[in-house]
């Protein structure tokens, strides 16, 4: 797909980003260690913030209570304003199903034009892993 947004916004965007991420991705890494995960950056910054958080610990909380955990720290943290899971509340709607088992959400929050695409590799069964 070609992008049609002349080359000032785009630099705009992404430096945006850059600097929106540089600011909660200490906050974000924090909240997954605590609760059994990895984050990681990934995508170009270019339009919105991609990030992946892989559980990484035998106690690793749901994939729910990361999500949800992580849009408290950032609303507490005053740097983004009220952060909301998009798709509609305490629903199996608010995420996508993506191959192997990662799931995939997005945060949005007031002031920021762009968006946080988080996916997430849960936990896996213990039966599952006996599989392996």
């Amino acid at each position: 797909m070609k992008d049609t947004q002349p080359v000032a916004v785009r630099f705009a965007t992404g430096a945006f980003c850059q600097s929106l991420l540089d600011s909660m991705l200490p906050t974000i890494r924090t909240v997954a260690r605590d609760r059994g995960y990895a984050v990681a950056v990934h995508g170009s910054l270019a339009r919105d913030i991609d990030l992946i958080a892989v559980a990484w610990t035998e106690e690793a909380s749901s994939h729910g209570d990361l999500v949800m955990a992580i849009c408290e720290a950032l609303s507490a943290d005053g740097l983004l304003g009220r952060c909301h899971i998009l798709g509609k509340a305490n629903s199996d709607e608010n995420f996508g199903r993506k191959p192997h088992g990662r799931v995939a959400y997005t945060l949005v929050h007031g002031g920021f034009i762009g968006e946080i695409d988080l996916s997430v590799i849960p936990p896996r069964s213990k039966p599952a892993l006996q599989e392996l």
